[in-house]
C-alpha cells in the first residue's frame, strides 16, 4: 500500500463527508432517510477496501488522525444543519460529530455484508436522531 494510495483515501473520505452536508431546504420528513443515507455511504465507502481502512481509518498511528479529520468535517456539516434549526444547538456540533464518527468506527471493525450496512445505518440515523430514551 502506497502513500499516494493512502492519500487517495483520505481525499476521498473526505470529499464524500463534505458532500454529505444536508441542504437547508431538506424537508423535515426526510431528515431521518438523509442521515441514514450519510451513514450508508460512508459505511459502504470503508468497505470498499479494508485494508486502506484498518491502516488508514481505524488503527495507529493514521487512524486517529484520519477520525479527527472526519470528525471536523462532519462538525462542520452539523453546525451548518444547526444554524439552519434543522439539529438542536444545546450540543456543540463537535460532539455530535464525535459521536457520529464513533458510531461508525464500532462499525467499521466488522466485516457487514451491503444489505446488513443498510440495517445498520438505518439504526444510527434512528439513534443519532432520535436517541434510546422511549418517551410516553
Amino acid at each position: 500500500m502506497t502513500e499516494s494510495n493512502r492519500a487517495a483515501f483520505r481525499e476521498r473520505l473526505t470529499a464524500l463527508a463534505q458532500s454529505l452536508q444536508l441542504a437547508p431546504q431538506v424537508a423535515e420528513n426526510q431528515v431521518l432517510d438523509r442521515m441514514a443515507l450519510s451513514f450508508r455511504k460512508l459505511l459502504n465507502f470503508l468497505a470498499e477496501d479494508n485494508n486502506l481502512t484498518q491502516s488508514v481509518f481505524l488503527l495507529p498511528p493514521e487512524g486517529p488522525e484520519t477520525q479527527a479529520m472526519l470528525t471536523a468535517v462532519i462538525s462542520k456539516n452539523l453546525a451548518f444543519s444547526q444554524q439552519d434549526k434543522l439539529f438542536r444547538n444545546d450540543i456543540p456540533a463537535e460532539l455530535l460529530a464525535q459521536c457520529f464518527t464513533g458510531m461508525l468506527v464500532q462499525l467499521a471493525h466488522q466485516a457487514a455484508s451491503p444489505a446488513q450496512r443498510h440495517q445498520n445505518s438505518l439504526a444510527c440515523a434512528k439513534l443519532f436522531c432520535e436517541g434510546v430514551w422511549l418517551r410516553e
